[in-house]
C-alpha cells in the first residue's frame, strides 16, 4: 500500500514538472501589450492618487496664516507645494511601472509556488492560466487607472494653468517675485472658488464610473456625457456664494474648464483603445 502511494507521488512529481513546463512556455507567450496596458493602468492609479495627496499640501500652506501653531511658511510656499505637488505626481506614474512589473512577476509566480503537497500543486498547475490571470488583473485596475487619473488632473490641472498664464503675463518677474504673487492668487482661488474643485472632482470620478459601465461598442458610438456636464456644474458652482452670474470668478472658471474638458474625452478615448486591444 505504502509502494503504491509512493509511486502515485512520484507520477505526481513528474507531472508537475511537465505543468511547469508548460507555465513557463505560456508564460513566454503572452501578448506584449497585455503586461504593457497593466504596467500603465498600474501607474496611471498611482499618480492620481498622488495628484490627489497633493491638493493636501497645497490647502495646508493656503491655510497656515490662520492657524499660527503651523509656522511661518516663507513667501512663496503655497505655489512651490504645488508644483512639487504635480512633480511627485509625475515620480509615481514612473513608479508605478515598476511597481507593476512586480505586481505581475508576484502574480504568476503564484502560481508555481510548492506547497508540499504534490496533489495539490498538480491541482493548482492544472488549472493555472497565466493569460486569463493577466487579463482579469489588467480588467481589475480599468476603473482606477481612469478616475484617479481624471480626478486629479481636474483637481491641480486649473491652479497648474493659471500659473502658465501668471507666467507669461509677468514674464519680466523673477520667479521668486512670480511665486509670492501667484500665491496670492491660489489663496483668492481656493476662498471663493474652492468649492468648484470638490465639485469637479466629483464629476470626474462619477464619469470615470460610468465609463467602466458602458459596454465597449457604446464608448465609441454613444459614449456617456461628461466634459459639457462637468463644465456646466463647475460655473453653476462658481455663482452658488452669492457672486454675480457672469461675475469674474464666474468667467474665470468657465474659460479654465473649457480649457480642461479635453481630458474628459481623451480619457474615454484612452480606454476605448485599450479595450479594443484587450479583445484584439
Amino acid at each position: 500500500m505504502r509502494a503504491t502511494y509512493r509511486n502515485d507521488e512520484d507520477v505526481a512529481r513528474l507531472h508537475i514538472e511537465s505543468l511547469l513546463a508548460r507555465h513557463r512556455r505560456q508564460v513566454e507567450a503572452l501578448p506584449e501589450h497585455l503586461p504593457r496596458l497593466y504596467r500603465r493602468r498600474v501607474a496611471r492609479s498611482l499618480a492620481g492618487q498622488v495628484a490627489l495627496g497633493g491638493a493636501t499640501p497645497v490647502l495646508v500652506t493656503v491655510a497656515a496664516p490662520r492657524f499660527p501653531d503651523l509656522g511661518d511658511l516663507l513667501p512663496g510656499a503655497v505655489t512651490a507645494a504645488l508644483l512639487a505637488s504635480c512633480a511627485l505626481a509625475a515620480c509615481a506614474y514612473l513608479a508605478g511601472l515598476y511597481l507593476a512589473d512586480a505586481r505581475l512577476r508576484r502574480a504568476l509566480s503564484l502560481e508555481v509556488q510548492r506547497s508540499g503537497d504534490v496533489h495539490a500543486d498538480r491541482a493548482r498547475l492544472e488549472a493555472a492560466a497565466p493569460d486569463a490571470r493577466l487579463r482579469s488583473m489588467v480588467d481589475a485596475e480599468e476603473r482606477r487607472s481612469v478616475a484617479l487619473p481624471l480626478t486629479g488632473f481636474v483637481v491641480l490641472a486649473p491652479l497648474l494653468l493659471h500659473l502658465v498664464v501668471y507666467r507669461l503675463l509677468g514674464w519680466s518677474l523673477p520667479w521668486s517675485e512670480l511665486f509670492v504673487g501667484f500665491d496670492w492668487w491660489i489663496r483668492a482661488s481656493v476662498a471663493t472658488v474652492g468649492h468648484v474643485h470638490a465639485v469637479a472632482a466629483y464629476l470626474a470620478f462619477r464619469y470615470a464610473r460610468k465609463l467602466r459601465q458602458t459596454a465597449t461598442r457604446d464608448l465609441a458610438d454613444d459614449p456617456p456625457p461628461g466634459a459639457f456636464c462637468a463644465l456646466g456644474y463647475a460655473v453653476l458652482a462658481s455663482a452658488l456664494p452669492g457672486v454675480a452670474l457672469f461675475s469674474l470668478s464666474t468667467i474665470v472658471v468657465a474659460l479654465t474648464g473649457a480649457s480642461i474638458m479635453p481630458a474628459f474625452a481623451f480619457a474615454r478615448y484612452r480606454l476605448l483603445e485599450e479595450r479594443r486591444q484587450l479583445g484584439a
